[in-house]
């Protein structure tokens, strides 16, 4: 089953193979990496490892693929992931054979395995591209922060709030281990699913959907022969479609579950640097390259509002460090010395030296400051805080919560509004803020924030 004709394919091409897709892209790993020490060419019902048959696709991306397989060693059909890693990547210390201890910890810790991702087996896969690391987990569904079928709810509060406290648990597991995730955001935090073991793979396909793939061919429209390339791309899983359906009530969501510790360090061996997206790196971070257990606290904060709102705390027009460390300091106020004066840089294009009487920070004149873009730009700096003043930031943790819970579907124009009330935007407020305090040894830490009385509204 194709995608769209050849009149509306796909720009995405290969420079060193000329492949195309001829469907749209969209949620489609890169055709170009389909190359020596890129990705490993596989299709619907290809057998892995003698044992995993692959039955769908669960995602994609520049660092893996991962597949949907079928346990055929098993007596009654089990469902599994099988994540595939480029060639490239496929290394001694790539994220996942890094995991090592944090398997140990998931096995020793009772009631840890819920929380977090690890893996359950592993194996390697020679291929025209080159040797790949395959890691098999659990089935998870979708990222924290796109449940649509809580969103929906008259009160999603209860909902969202257990999700919260299932995706702060995870979090305290790895601290009370003395280990670090690095990486600690929605789009790493999935939700477990049950109901597809013990299924038939019809069965399980009927919920999941069959499915939908396109053709990859030359630029001219022709059949390619290259074994480097599959024959065609599998479009994954849209669970928002499938957590939608009225008509599937075996198939359910679980706790958030923790994943991709590719970031993760030792407490007592932190990294000069992780690869976090600057709306969820601390001001630490961002200003002092500074790492540690306060840049996941940072980032719990961060992502618990996303998870309740739906919105990103401190969105960015194009994750710009400088115009989050504004955004950052318009809700919370003023950055401690030497941050404020000397450390951030280009504070005075954002802000007066000094706040106003209720404290809050002074944004330097508009005027004056397009002007100084306008300058900057000229000297081939950033223009990215001439987007801040369009918009209206909120000026407090309780305003930017009040703004409501907002879904936007990844799959169509679906909206979703619904209200929190004063009551709840209060008390999460003060959550947020002993979360979000600047000096990092100040924040709640994780194992604290599971007994604030935000998670006494209701789970």
């Amino acid at each position: 089953m194709s995608g769209a004709s050849s009149s509306s394919r796909s720009a995405q091409s290969l420079k060193d193979n000329g492949l195309v897709v001829e469907g749209p892209p969209w949620g489609l790993e890169k055709i170009f990496d389909y190359e020596a020490g890129g990705h490993h060419p596989l299709h619907l019902h290809d057998l892995l490892h003698g044992r995993y048959r692959v039955i769908h696709k669960l995602g994609s991306g520049g660092y893996a693929n991962v597949w949907l397989c079928i346990d055929t060693s098993s007596t009654s059909p089990r469902y599994v992931a099988v994540k595939v890693v480029m060639a490239e990547g496929s290394t001694a210390d790539c994220p996942e054979a890094r995991v090592t201890r944090l398997v140990e910890v998931g096995r020793g810790q009772e009631g840890a395995s819920p929380y977090l991702s690890l893996p359950l087996d592993q194996f390697q896969i020679t291929g025209p591209n080159g040797t790949h690391y395959a890691f098999v987990y659990p089935v998870l569904g979708p990222r924290v922060s796109r449940l649509a079928h809580l969103a929906k709810l008259d009160d999603p509060g209860p909902a969202l709030r257990k999700v919260c406290f299932d995706a702060t648990q995870a979090l305290a597991i790895l601290h009370d281990h003395r280990i670090c995730h690095g990486d600690f955001r929605p789009a790493n935090i999935l939700s477990r699913v049950w109901g597809l073991d013990g299924l038939p793979e019809e069965e399980a396909l009927q919920i999941l959907g069959v499915p939908k793939t396109t053709q990859v061919v030359t630029e001219s429209g022709e059949s390619h022969t290259l074994e480097s390339a599959p024959k065609y791309l599998v479009y994954p899983v849209n669970w928002e479609d499938v957590l939608a359906k009225d008509t599937e009530p075996g198939l359910q969501t679980g706790s958030a579950c923790l994943t991709d510790f590719g970031e993760s360090f030792e407490m007592d061996d932190p990294p000069p640097e992780v690869g976090i997206p600057q709306v969820y790196c601390s001001p630490e971070q961002a200003l002092e390259e500074k790492v540690g257990t306060g840049s996941d606290l940072w980032a719990l904060g961060c992502t618990l509002f996303e998870i309740r709102t739906g919105r990103k705390l401190f969105d960015t027009f194009d994750d710009d460090v400088d115009e989050c460390l504004y955004t950052i300091a318009t809700v919370l106020g003023k950055y401690p010395e030497p941050w404020w004066s000397d450390t951030w840089e280009a504070r005075k294009d954002f802000f007066e030296d000094d706040a106003d009487a209720s404290g809050k920070v002074v944004d330097v004149c508009k005027e004056s400051s397009l002007q100084s873009n306008d300058a900057a730009k000229r000297k081939g700096g950033s223009n990215a805080h001439k987007v801040v003043y369009e918009r209206a930031k909120p000026r407090s943790l309780e305003e930017a919560i009040l703004r409501g819970l907002v879904y936007e579907s990844d799959h169509g124009p679906q909206r979703i509004q619904r209200d929190i009330s004063t009551g709840e935007a209060k008390i999460f407020a003060d959550l947020l803020a002993k979360l979000l305090r600047y000096n990092p040894e100040d924040r709640l830490s994780a194992s604290s924030v599971l007994q604030h009385d935000w998670f006494r509204l209701g789970i």
